[in-house]
């Protein structure tokens, strides 16, 4: 099997190949022999990205249509053009796949924004009860099945979205009990879909959402559910595992970065220690994080540098407000300029590490 790579870093193997046959190193039945291990991943392509925005259009053209004439229109009359424009460019889409695959590709797609549609539409016919939030989760499970069929990573990402605004809705809507199932199912979609990074990090997006609604089911106070996400975003950040640790790094550095500056605000310890003694606590907590901040600032974070900047910036509007503001942004940009001065030492320096 070829090894993928995308077309950027093909052109620069090329490249380098033709140095290495130039200067002798190597023949060019080798330089040919080299290139033939490697194949070019499929990316966005201008025609699918052409054919999948007109269905779209489409797709919208169709509902306003129906929209603005829908009083007009019998129940049945309704159902008709509902299943009607379902099931024709679904049927389309079939039909294309051989000889016309990208736009058939785009039809199907077609095909679940009108599933989505559907599902409101007929809802609103009927009357039916329940919290608007079912209707996304419904949607959802209608995209999944056909993204496993077509192992479309674009529709199960857009199967995760629908996924996570059900759960990040249905706040005061009732629990969504349906993350239980929802949570693992995106994960085995990462596994299943070629471990793509994009769909790891709609996934953990969508479990953090899912611990979230947790946190607020069993009302759980401010302080804990920031200290909880901070713990979190430490573990994602520091556990060592194959599963795309670079984007959970990334995603655990944002995370305890956000949470860790918002457990620097001295009102939210008020549940734990005294009033009186909200802002020392707050103050030794901002201490430890810009400790750990510059610890992985060393290492060549450049997400940790950033969080200590806004860290700054809190404190100066908070606290340090009656400073000169030349005084604060020259302290600022002296800062930014010696951590520019160190990362391109690092960068120079074998044993400096690498950047995030």
């Amino acid at each position: 099997m070829k090894r993928q790579i995308s077309k950027a870093n093909f052109s620069l193997v090329s490249i380098e190949l033709e140095h290495y046959e130039s200067s002798g190193l190597i023949t060019g039945g080798q330089k040919k022999e080299i290139l033939e291990i490697y194949e070019i991943k499929g990316g966005l392509n201008f025609i699918r990205v052409v054919v999948t925005i007109g269905a779209i259009l489409v797709g919208l053209g169709i509902l306003s249509f129906i929209a603005s004439n829908w009083d007009g229109i019998n129940h049945l009359g309704k159902l008709l053009i509902i299943f009607g424009v379902f099931g024709g460019v679904n049927l389309a889409g079939y039909l294309l796949t051989e000889n016309y695959p990208k736009t058939a590709r785009s039809l199907i797609y077609l095909g679940m924004l009108v599933y989505g549609a559907g599902i409101f539409l007929i809802g609103q016919m009927y009357n039916f009860g329940g919290e608007f939030t079912t209707a996304f989760l419904l949607w959802s499970l209608g995209v999944i099945p056909m993204a496993f069929q077509l192992q479309d990573k674009y529709l199960m990402l857009f199967a995760n979205i629908l996924f996570g605004v059900y759960l990040n809705a249905s706040y005061n809507l009732g629990f969504p009990y349906a993350g239980w199932v929802g949570v693992p199912i995106v994960y085995l979609a990462f596994k299943c879909f070629g471990k793509s990074k994009l769909l790891l990090f709609f996934a953990n997006l969508t479990t953090l959402s899912f611990i979230l609604q947790i946190t607020l089911r069993y009302e759980v106070k401010g302080l804990y559910v920031a200290l909880i996400f901070f713990l979190i975003g430490l573990l994602m950040y520091g556990i060592k595992h194959n599963l795309g640790s670079e984007i959970f790094r990334v995603q655990g550095n944002i995370l305890f970065g956000v949470t860790g500056v918002i457990l620097t605000i001295p009102e939210i310890w008020d549940v734990l220690v005294s009033v009186q003694s909200t802002r020392l606590v707050s103050i030794l907590f901002a201490l430890a994080l810009l400790v750990l901040l510059f610890a992985l600032i060393r290492k060549g974070s450049i997400i940790s540098l950033i969080f200590v900047c806004i860290t700054i910036f809190r404190y100066y509007t908070d606290t340090f407000a009656f400073l000169p503001k030349s005084l604060f942004f020259i302290v600022g940009g002296l800062l930014l300029l010696g951590f520019g001065y160190y990362f391109e030492r690092m960068i120079k320096t074998p044993k400096g590490g690498t950047l995030e």
